[in-house]
């Protein structure tokens, strides 16, 4: 899954920066369950589950083209 999400970045030019986390979110529970796993992290100036976030619409935005052109790549085969 990550190999697709860095394919899909890369074929619509939007950079990427791959990277681990610590947060466990509900993917753990799904790893753990067998389910492959992967996550599209968003930046955030001011950091994740603050009341004061600001998420750029523009990045939002290339995160869902990433994970649309991943879907279709895998429910389409491309």
């Amino acid at each position: 899954m990550r190999d697709g999400f860095a394919a899909a970045a890369d074929a619509l030019g939007i950079a990427t920066l791959p990277l681990g986390s610590p947060a466990s979110h509900d993917a753990a529970a799904f790893a753990k369950a067998g389910v492959p796993m992967a996550m599209l992290f968003v930046r955030n100036a001011n950091g994740s589950h603050n009341p004061d976030e600001a998420m750029a619409i523009d990045d939002l935005l290339d995160a869902v083209a990433i994970l649309t052109v991943w879907l279709v790549a895998e429910t389409c085969g491309g």
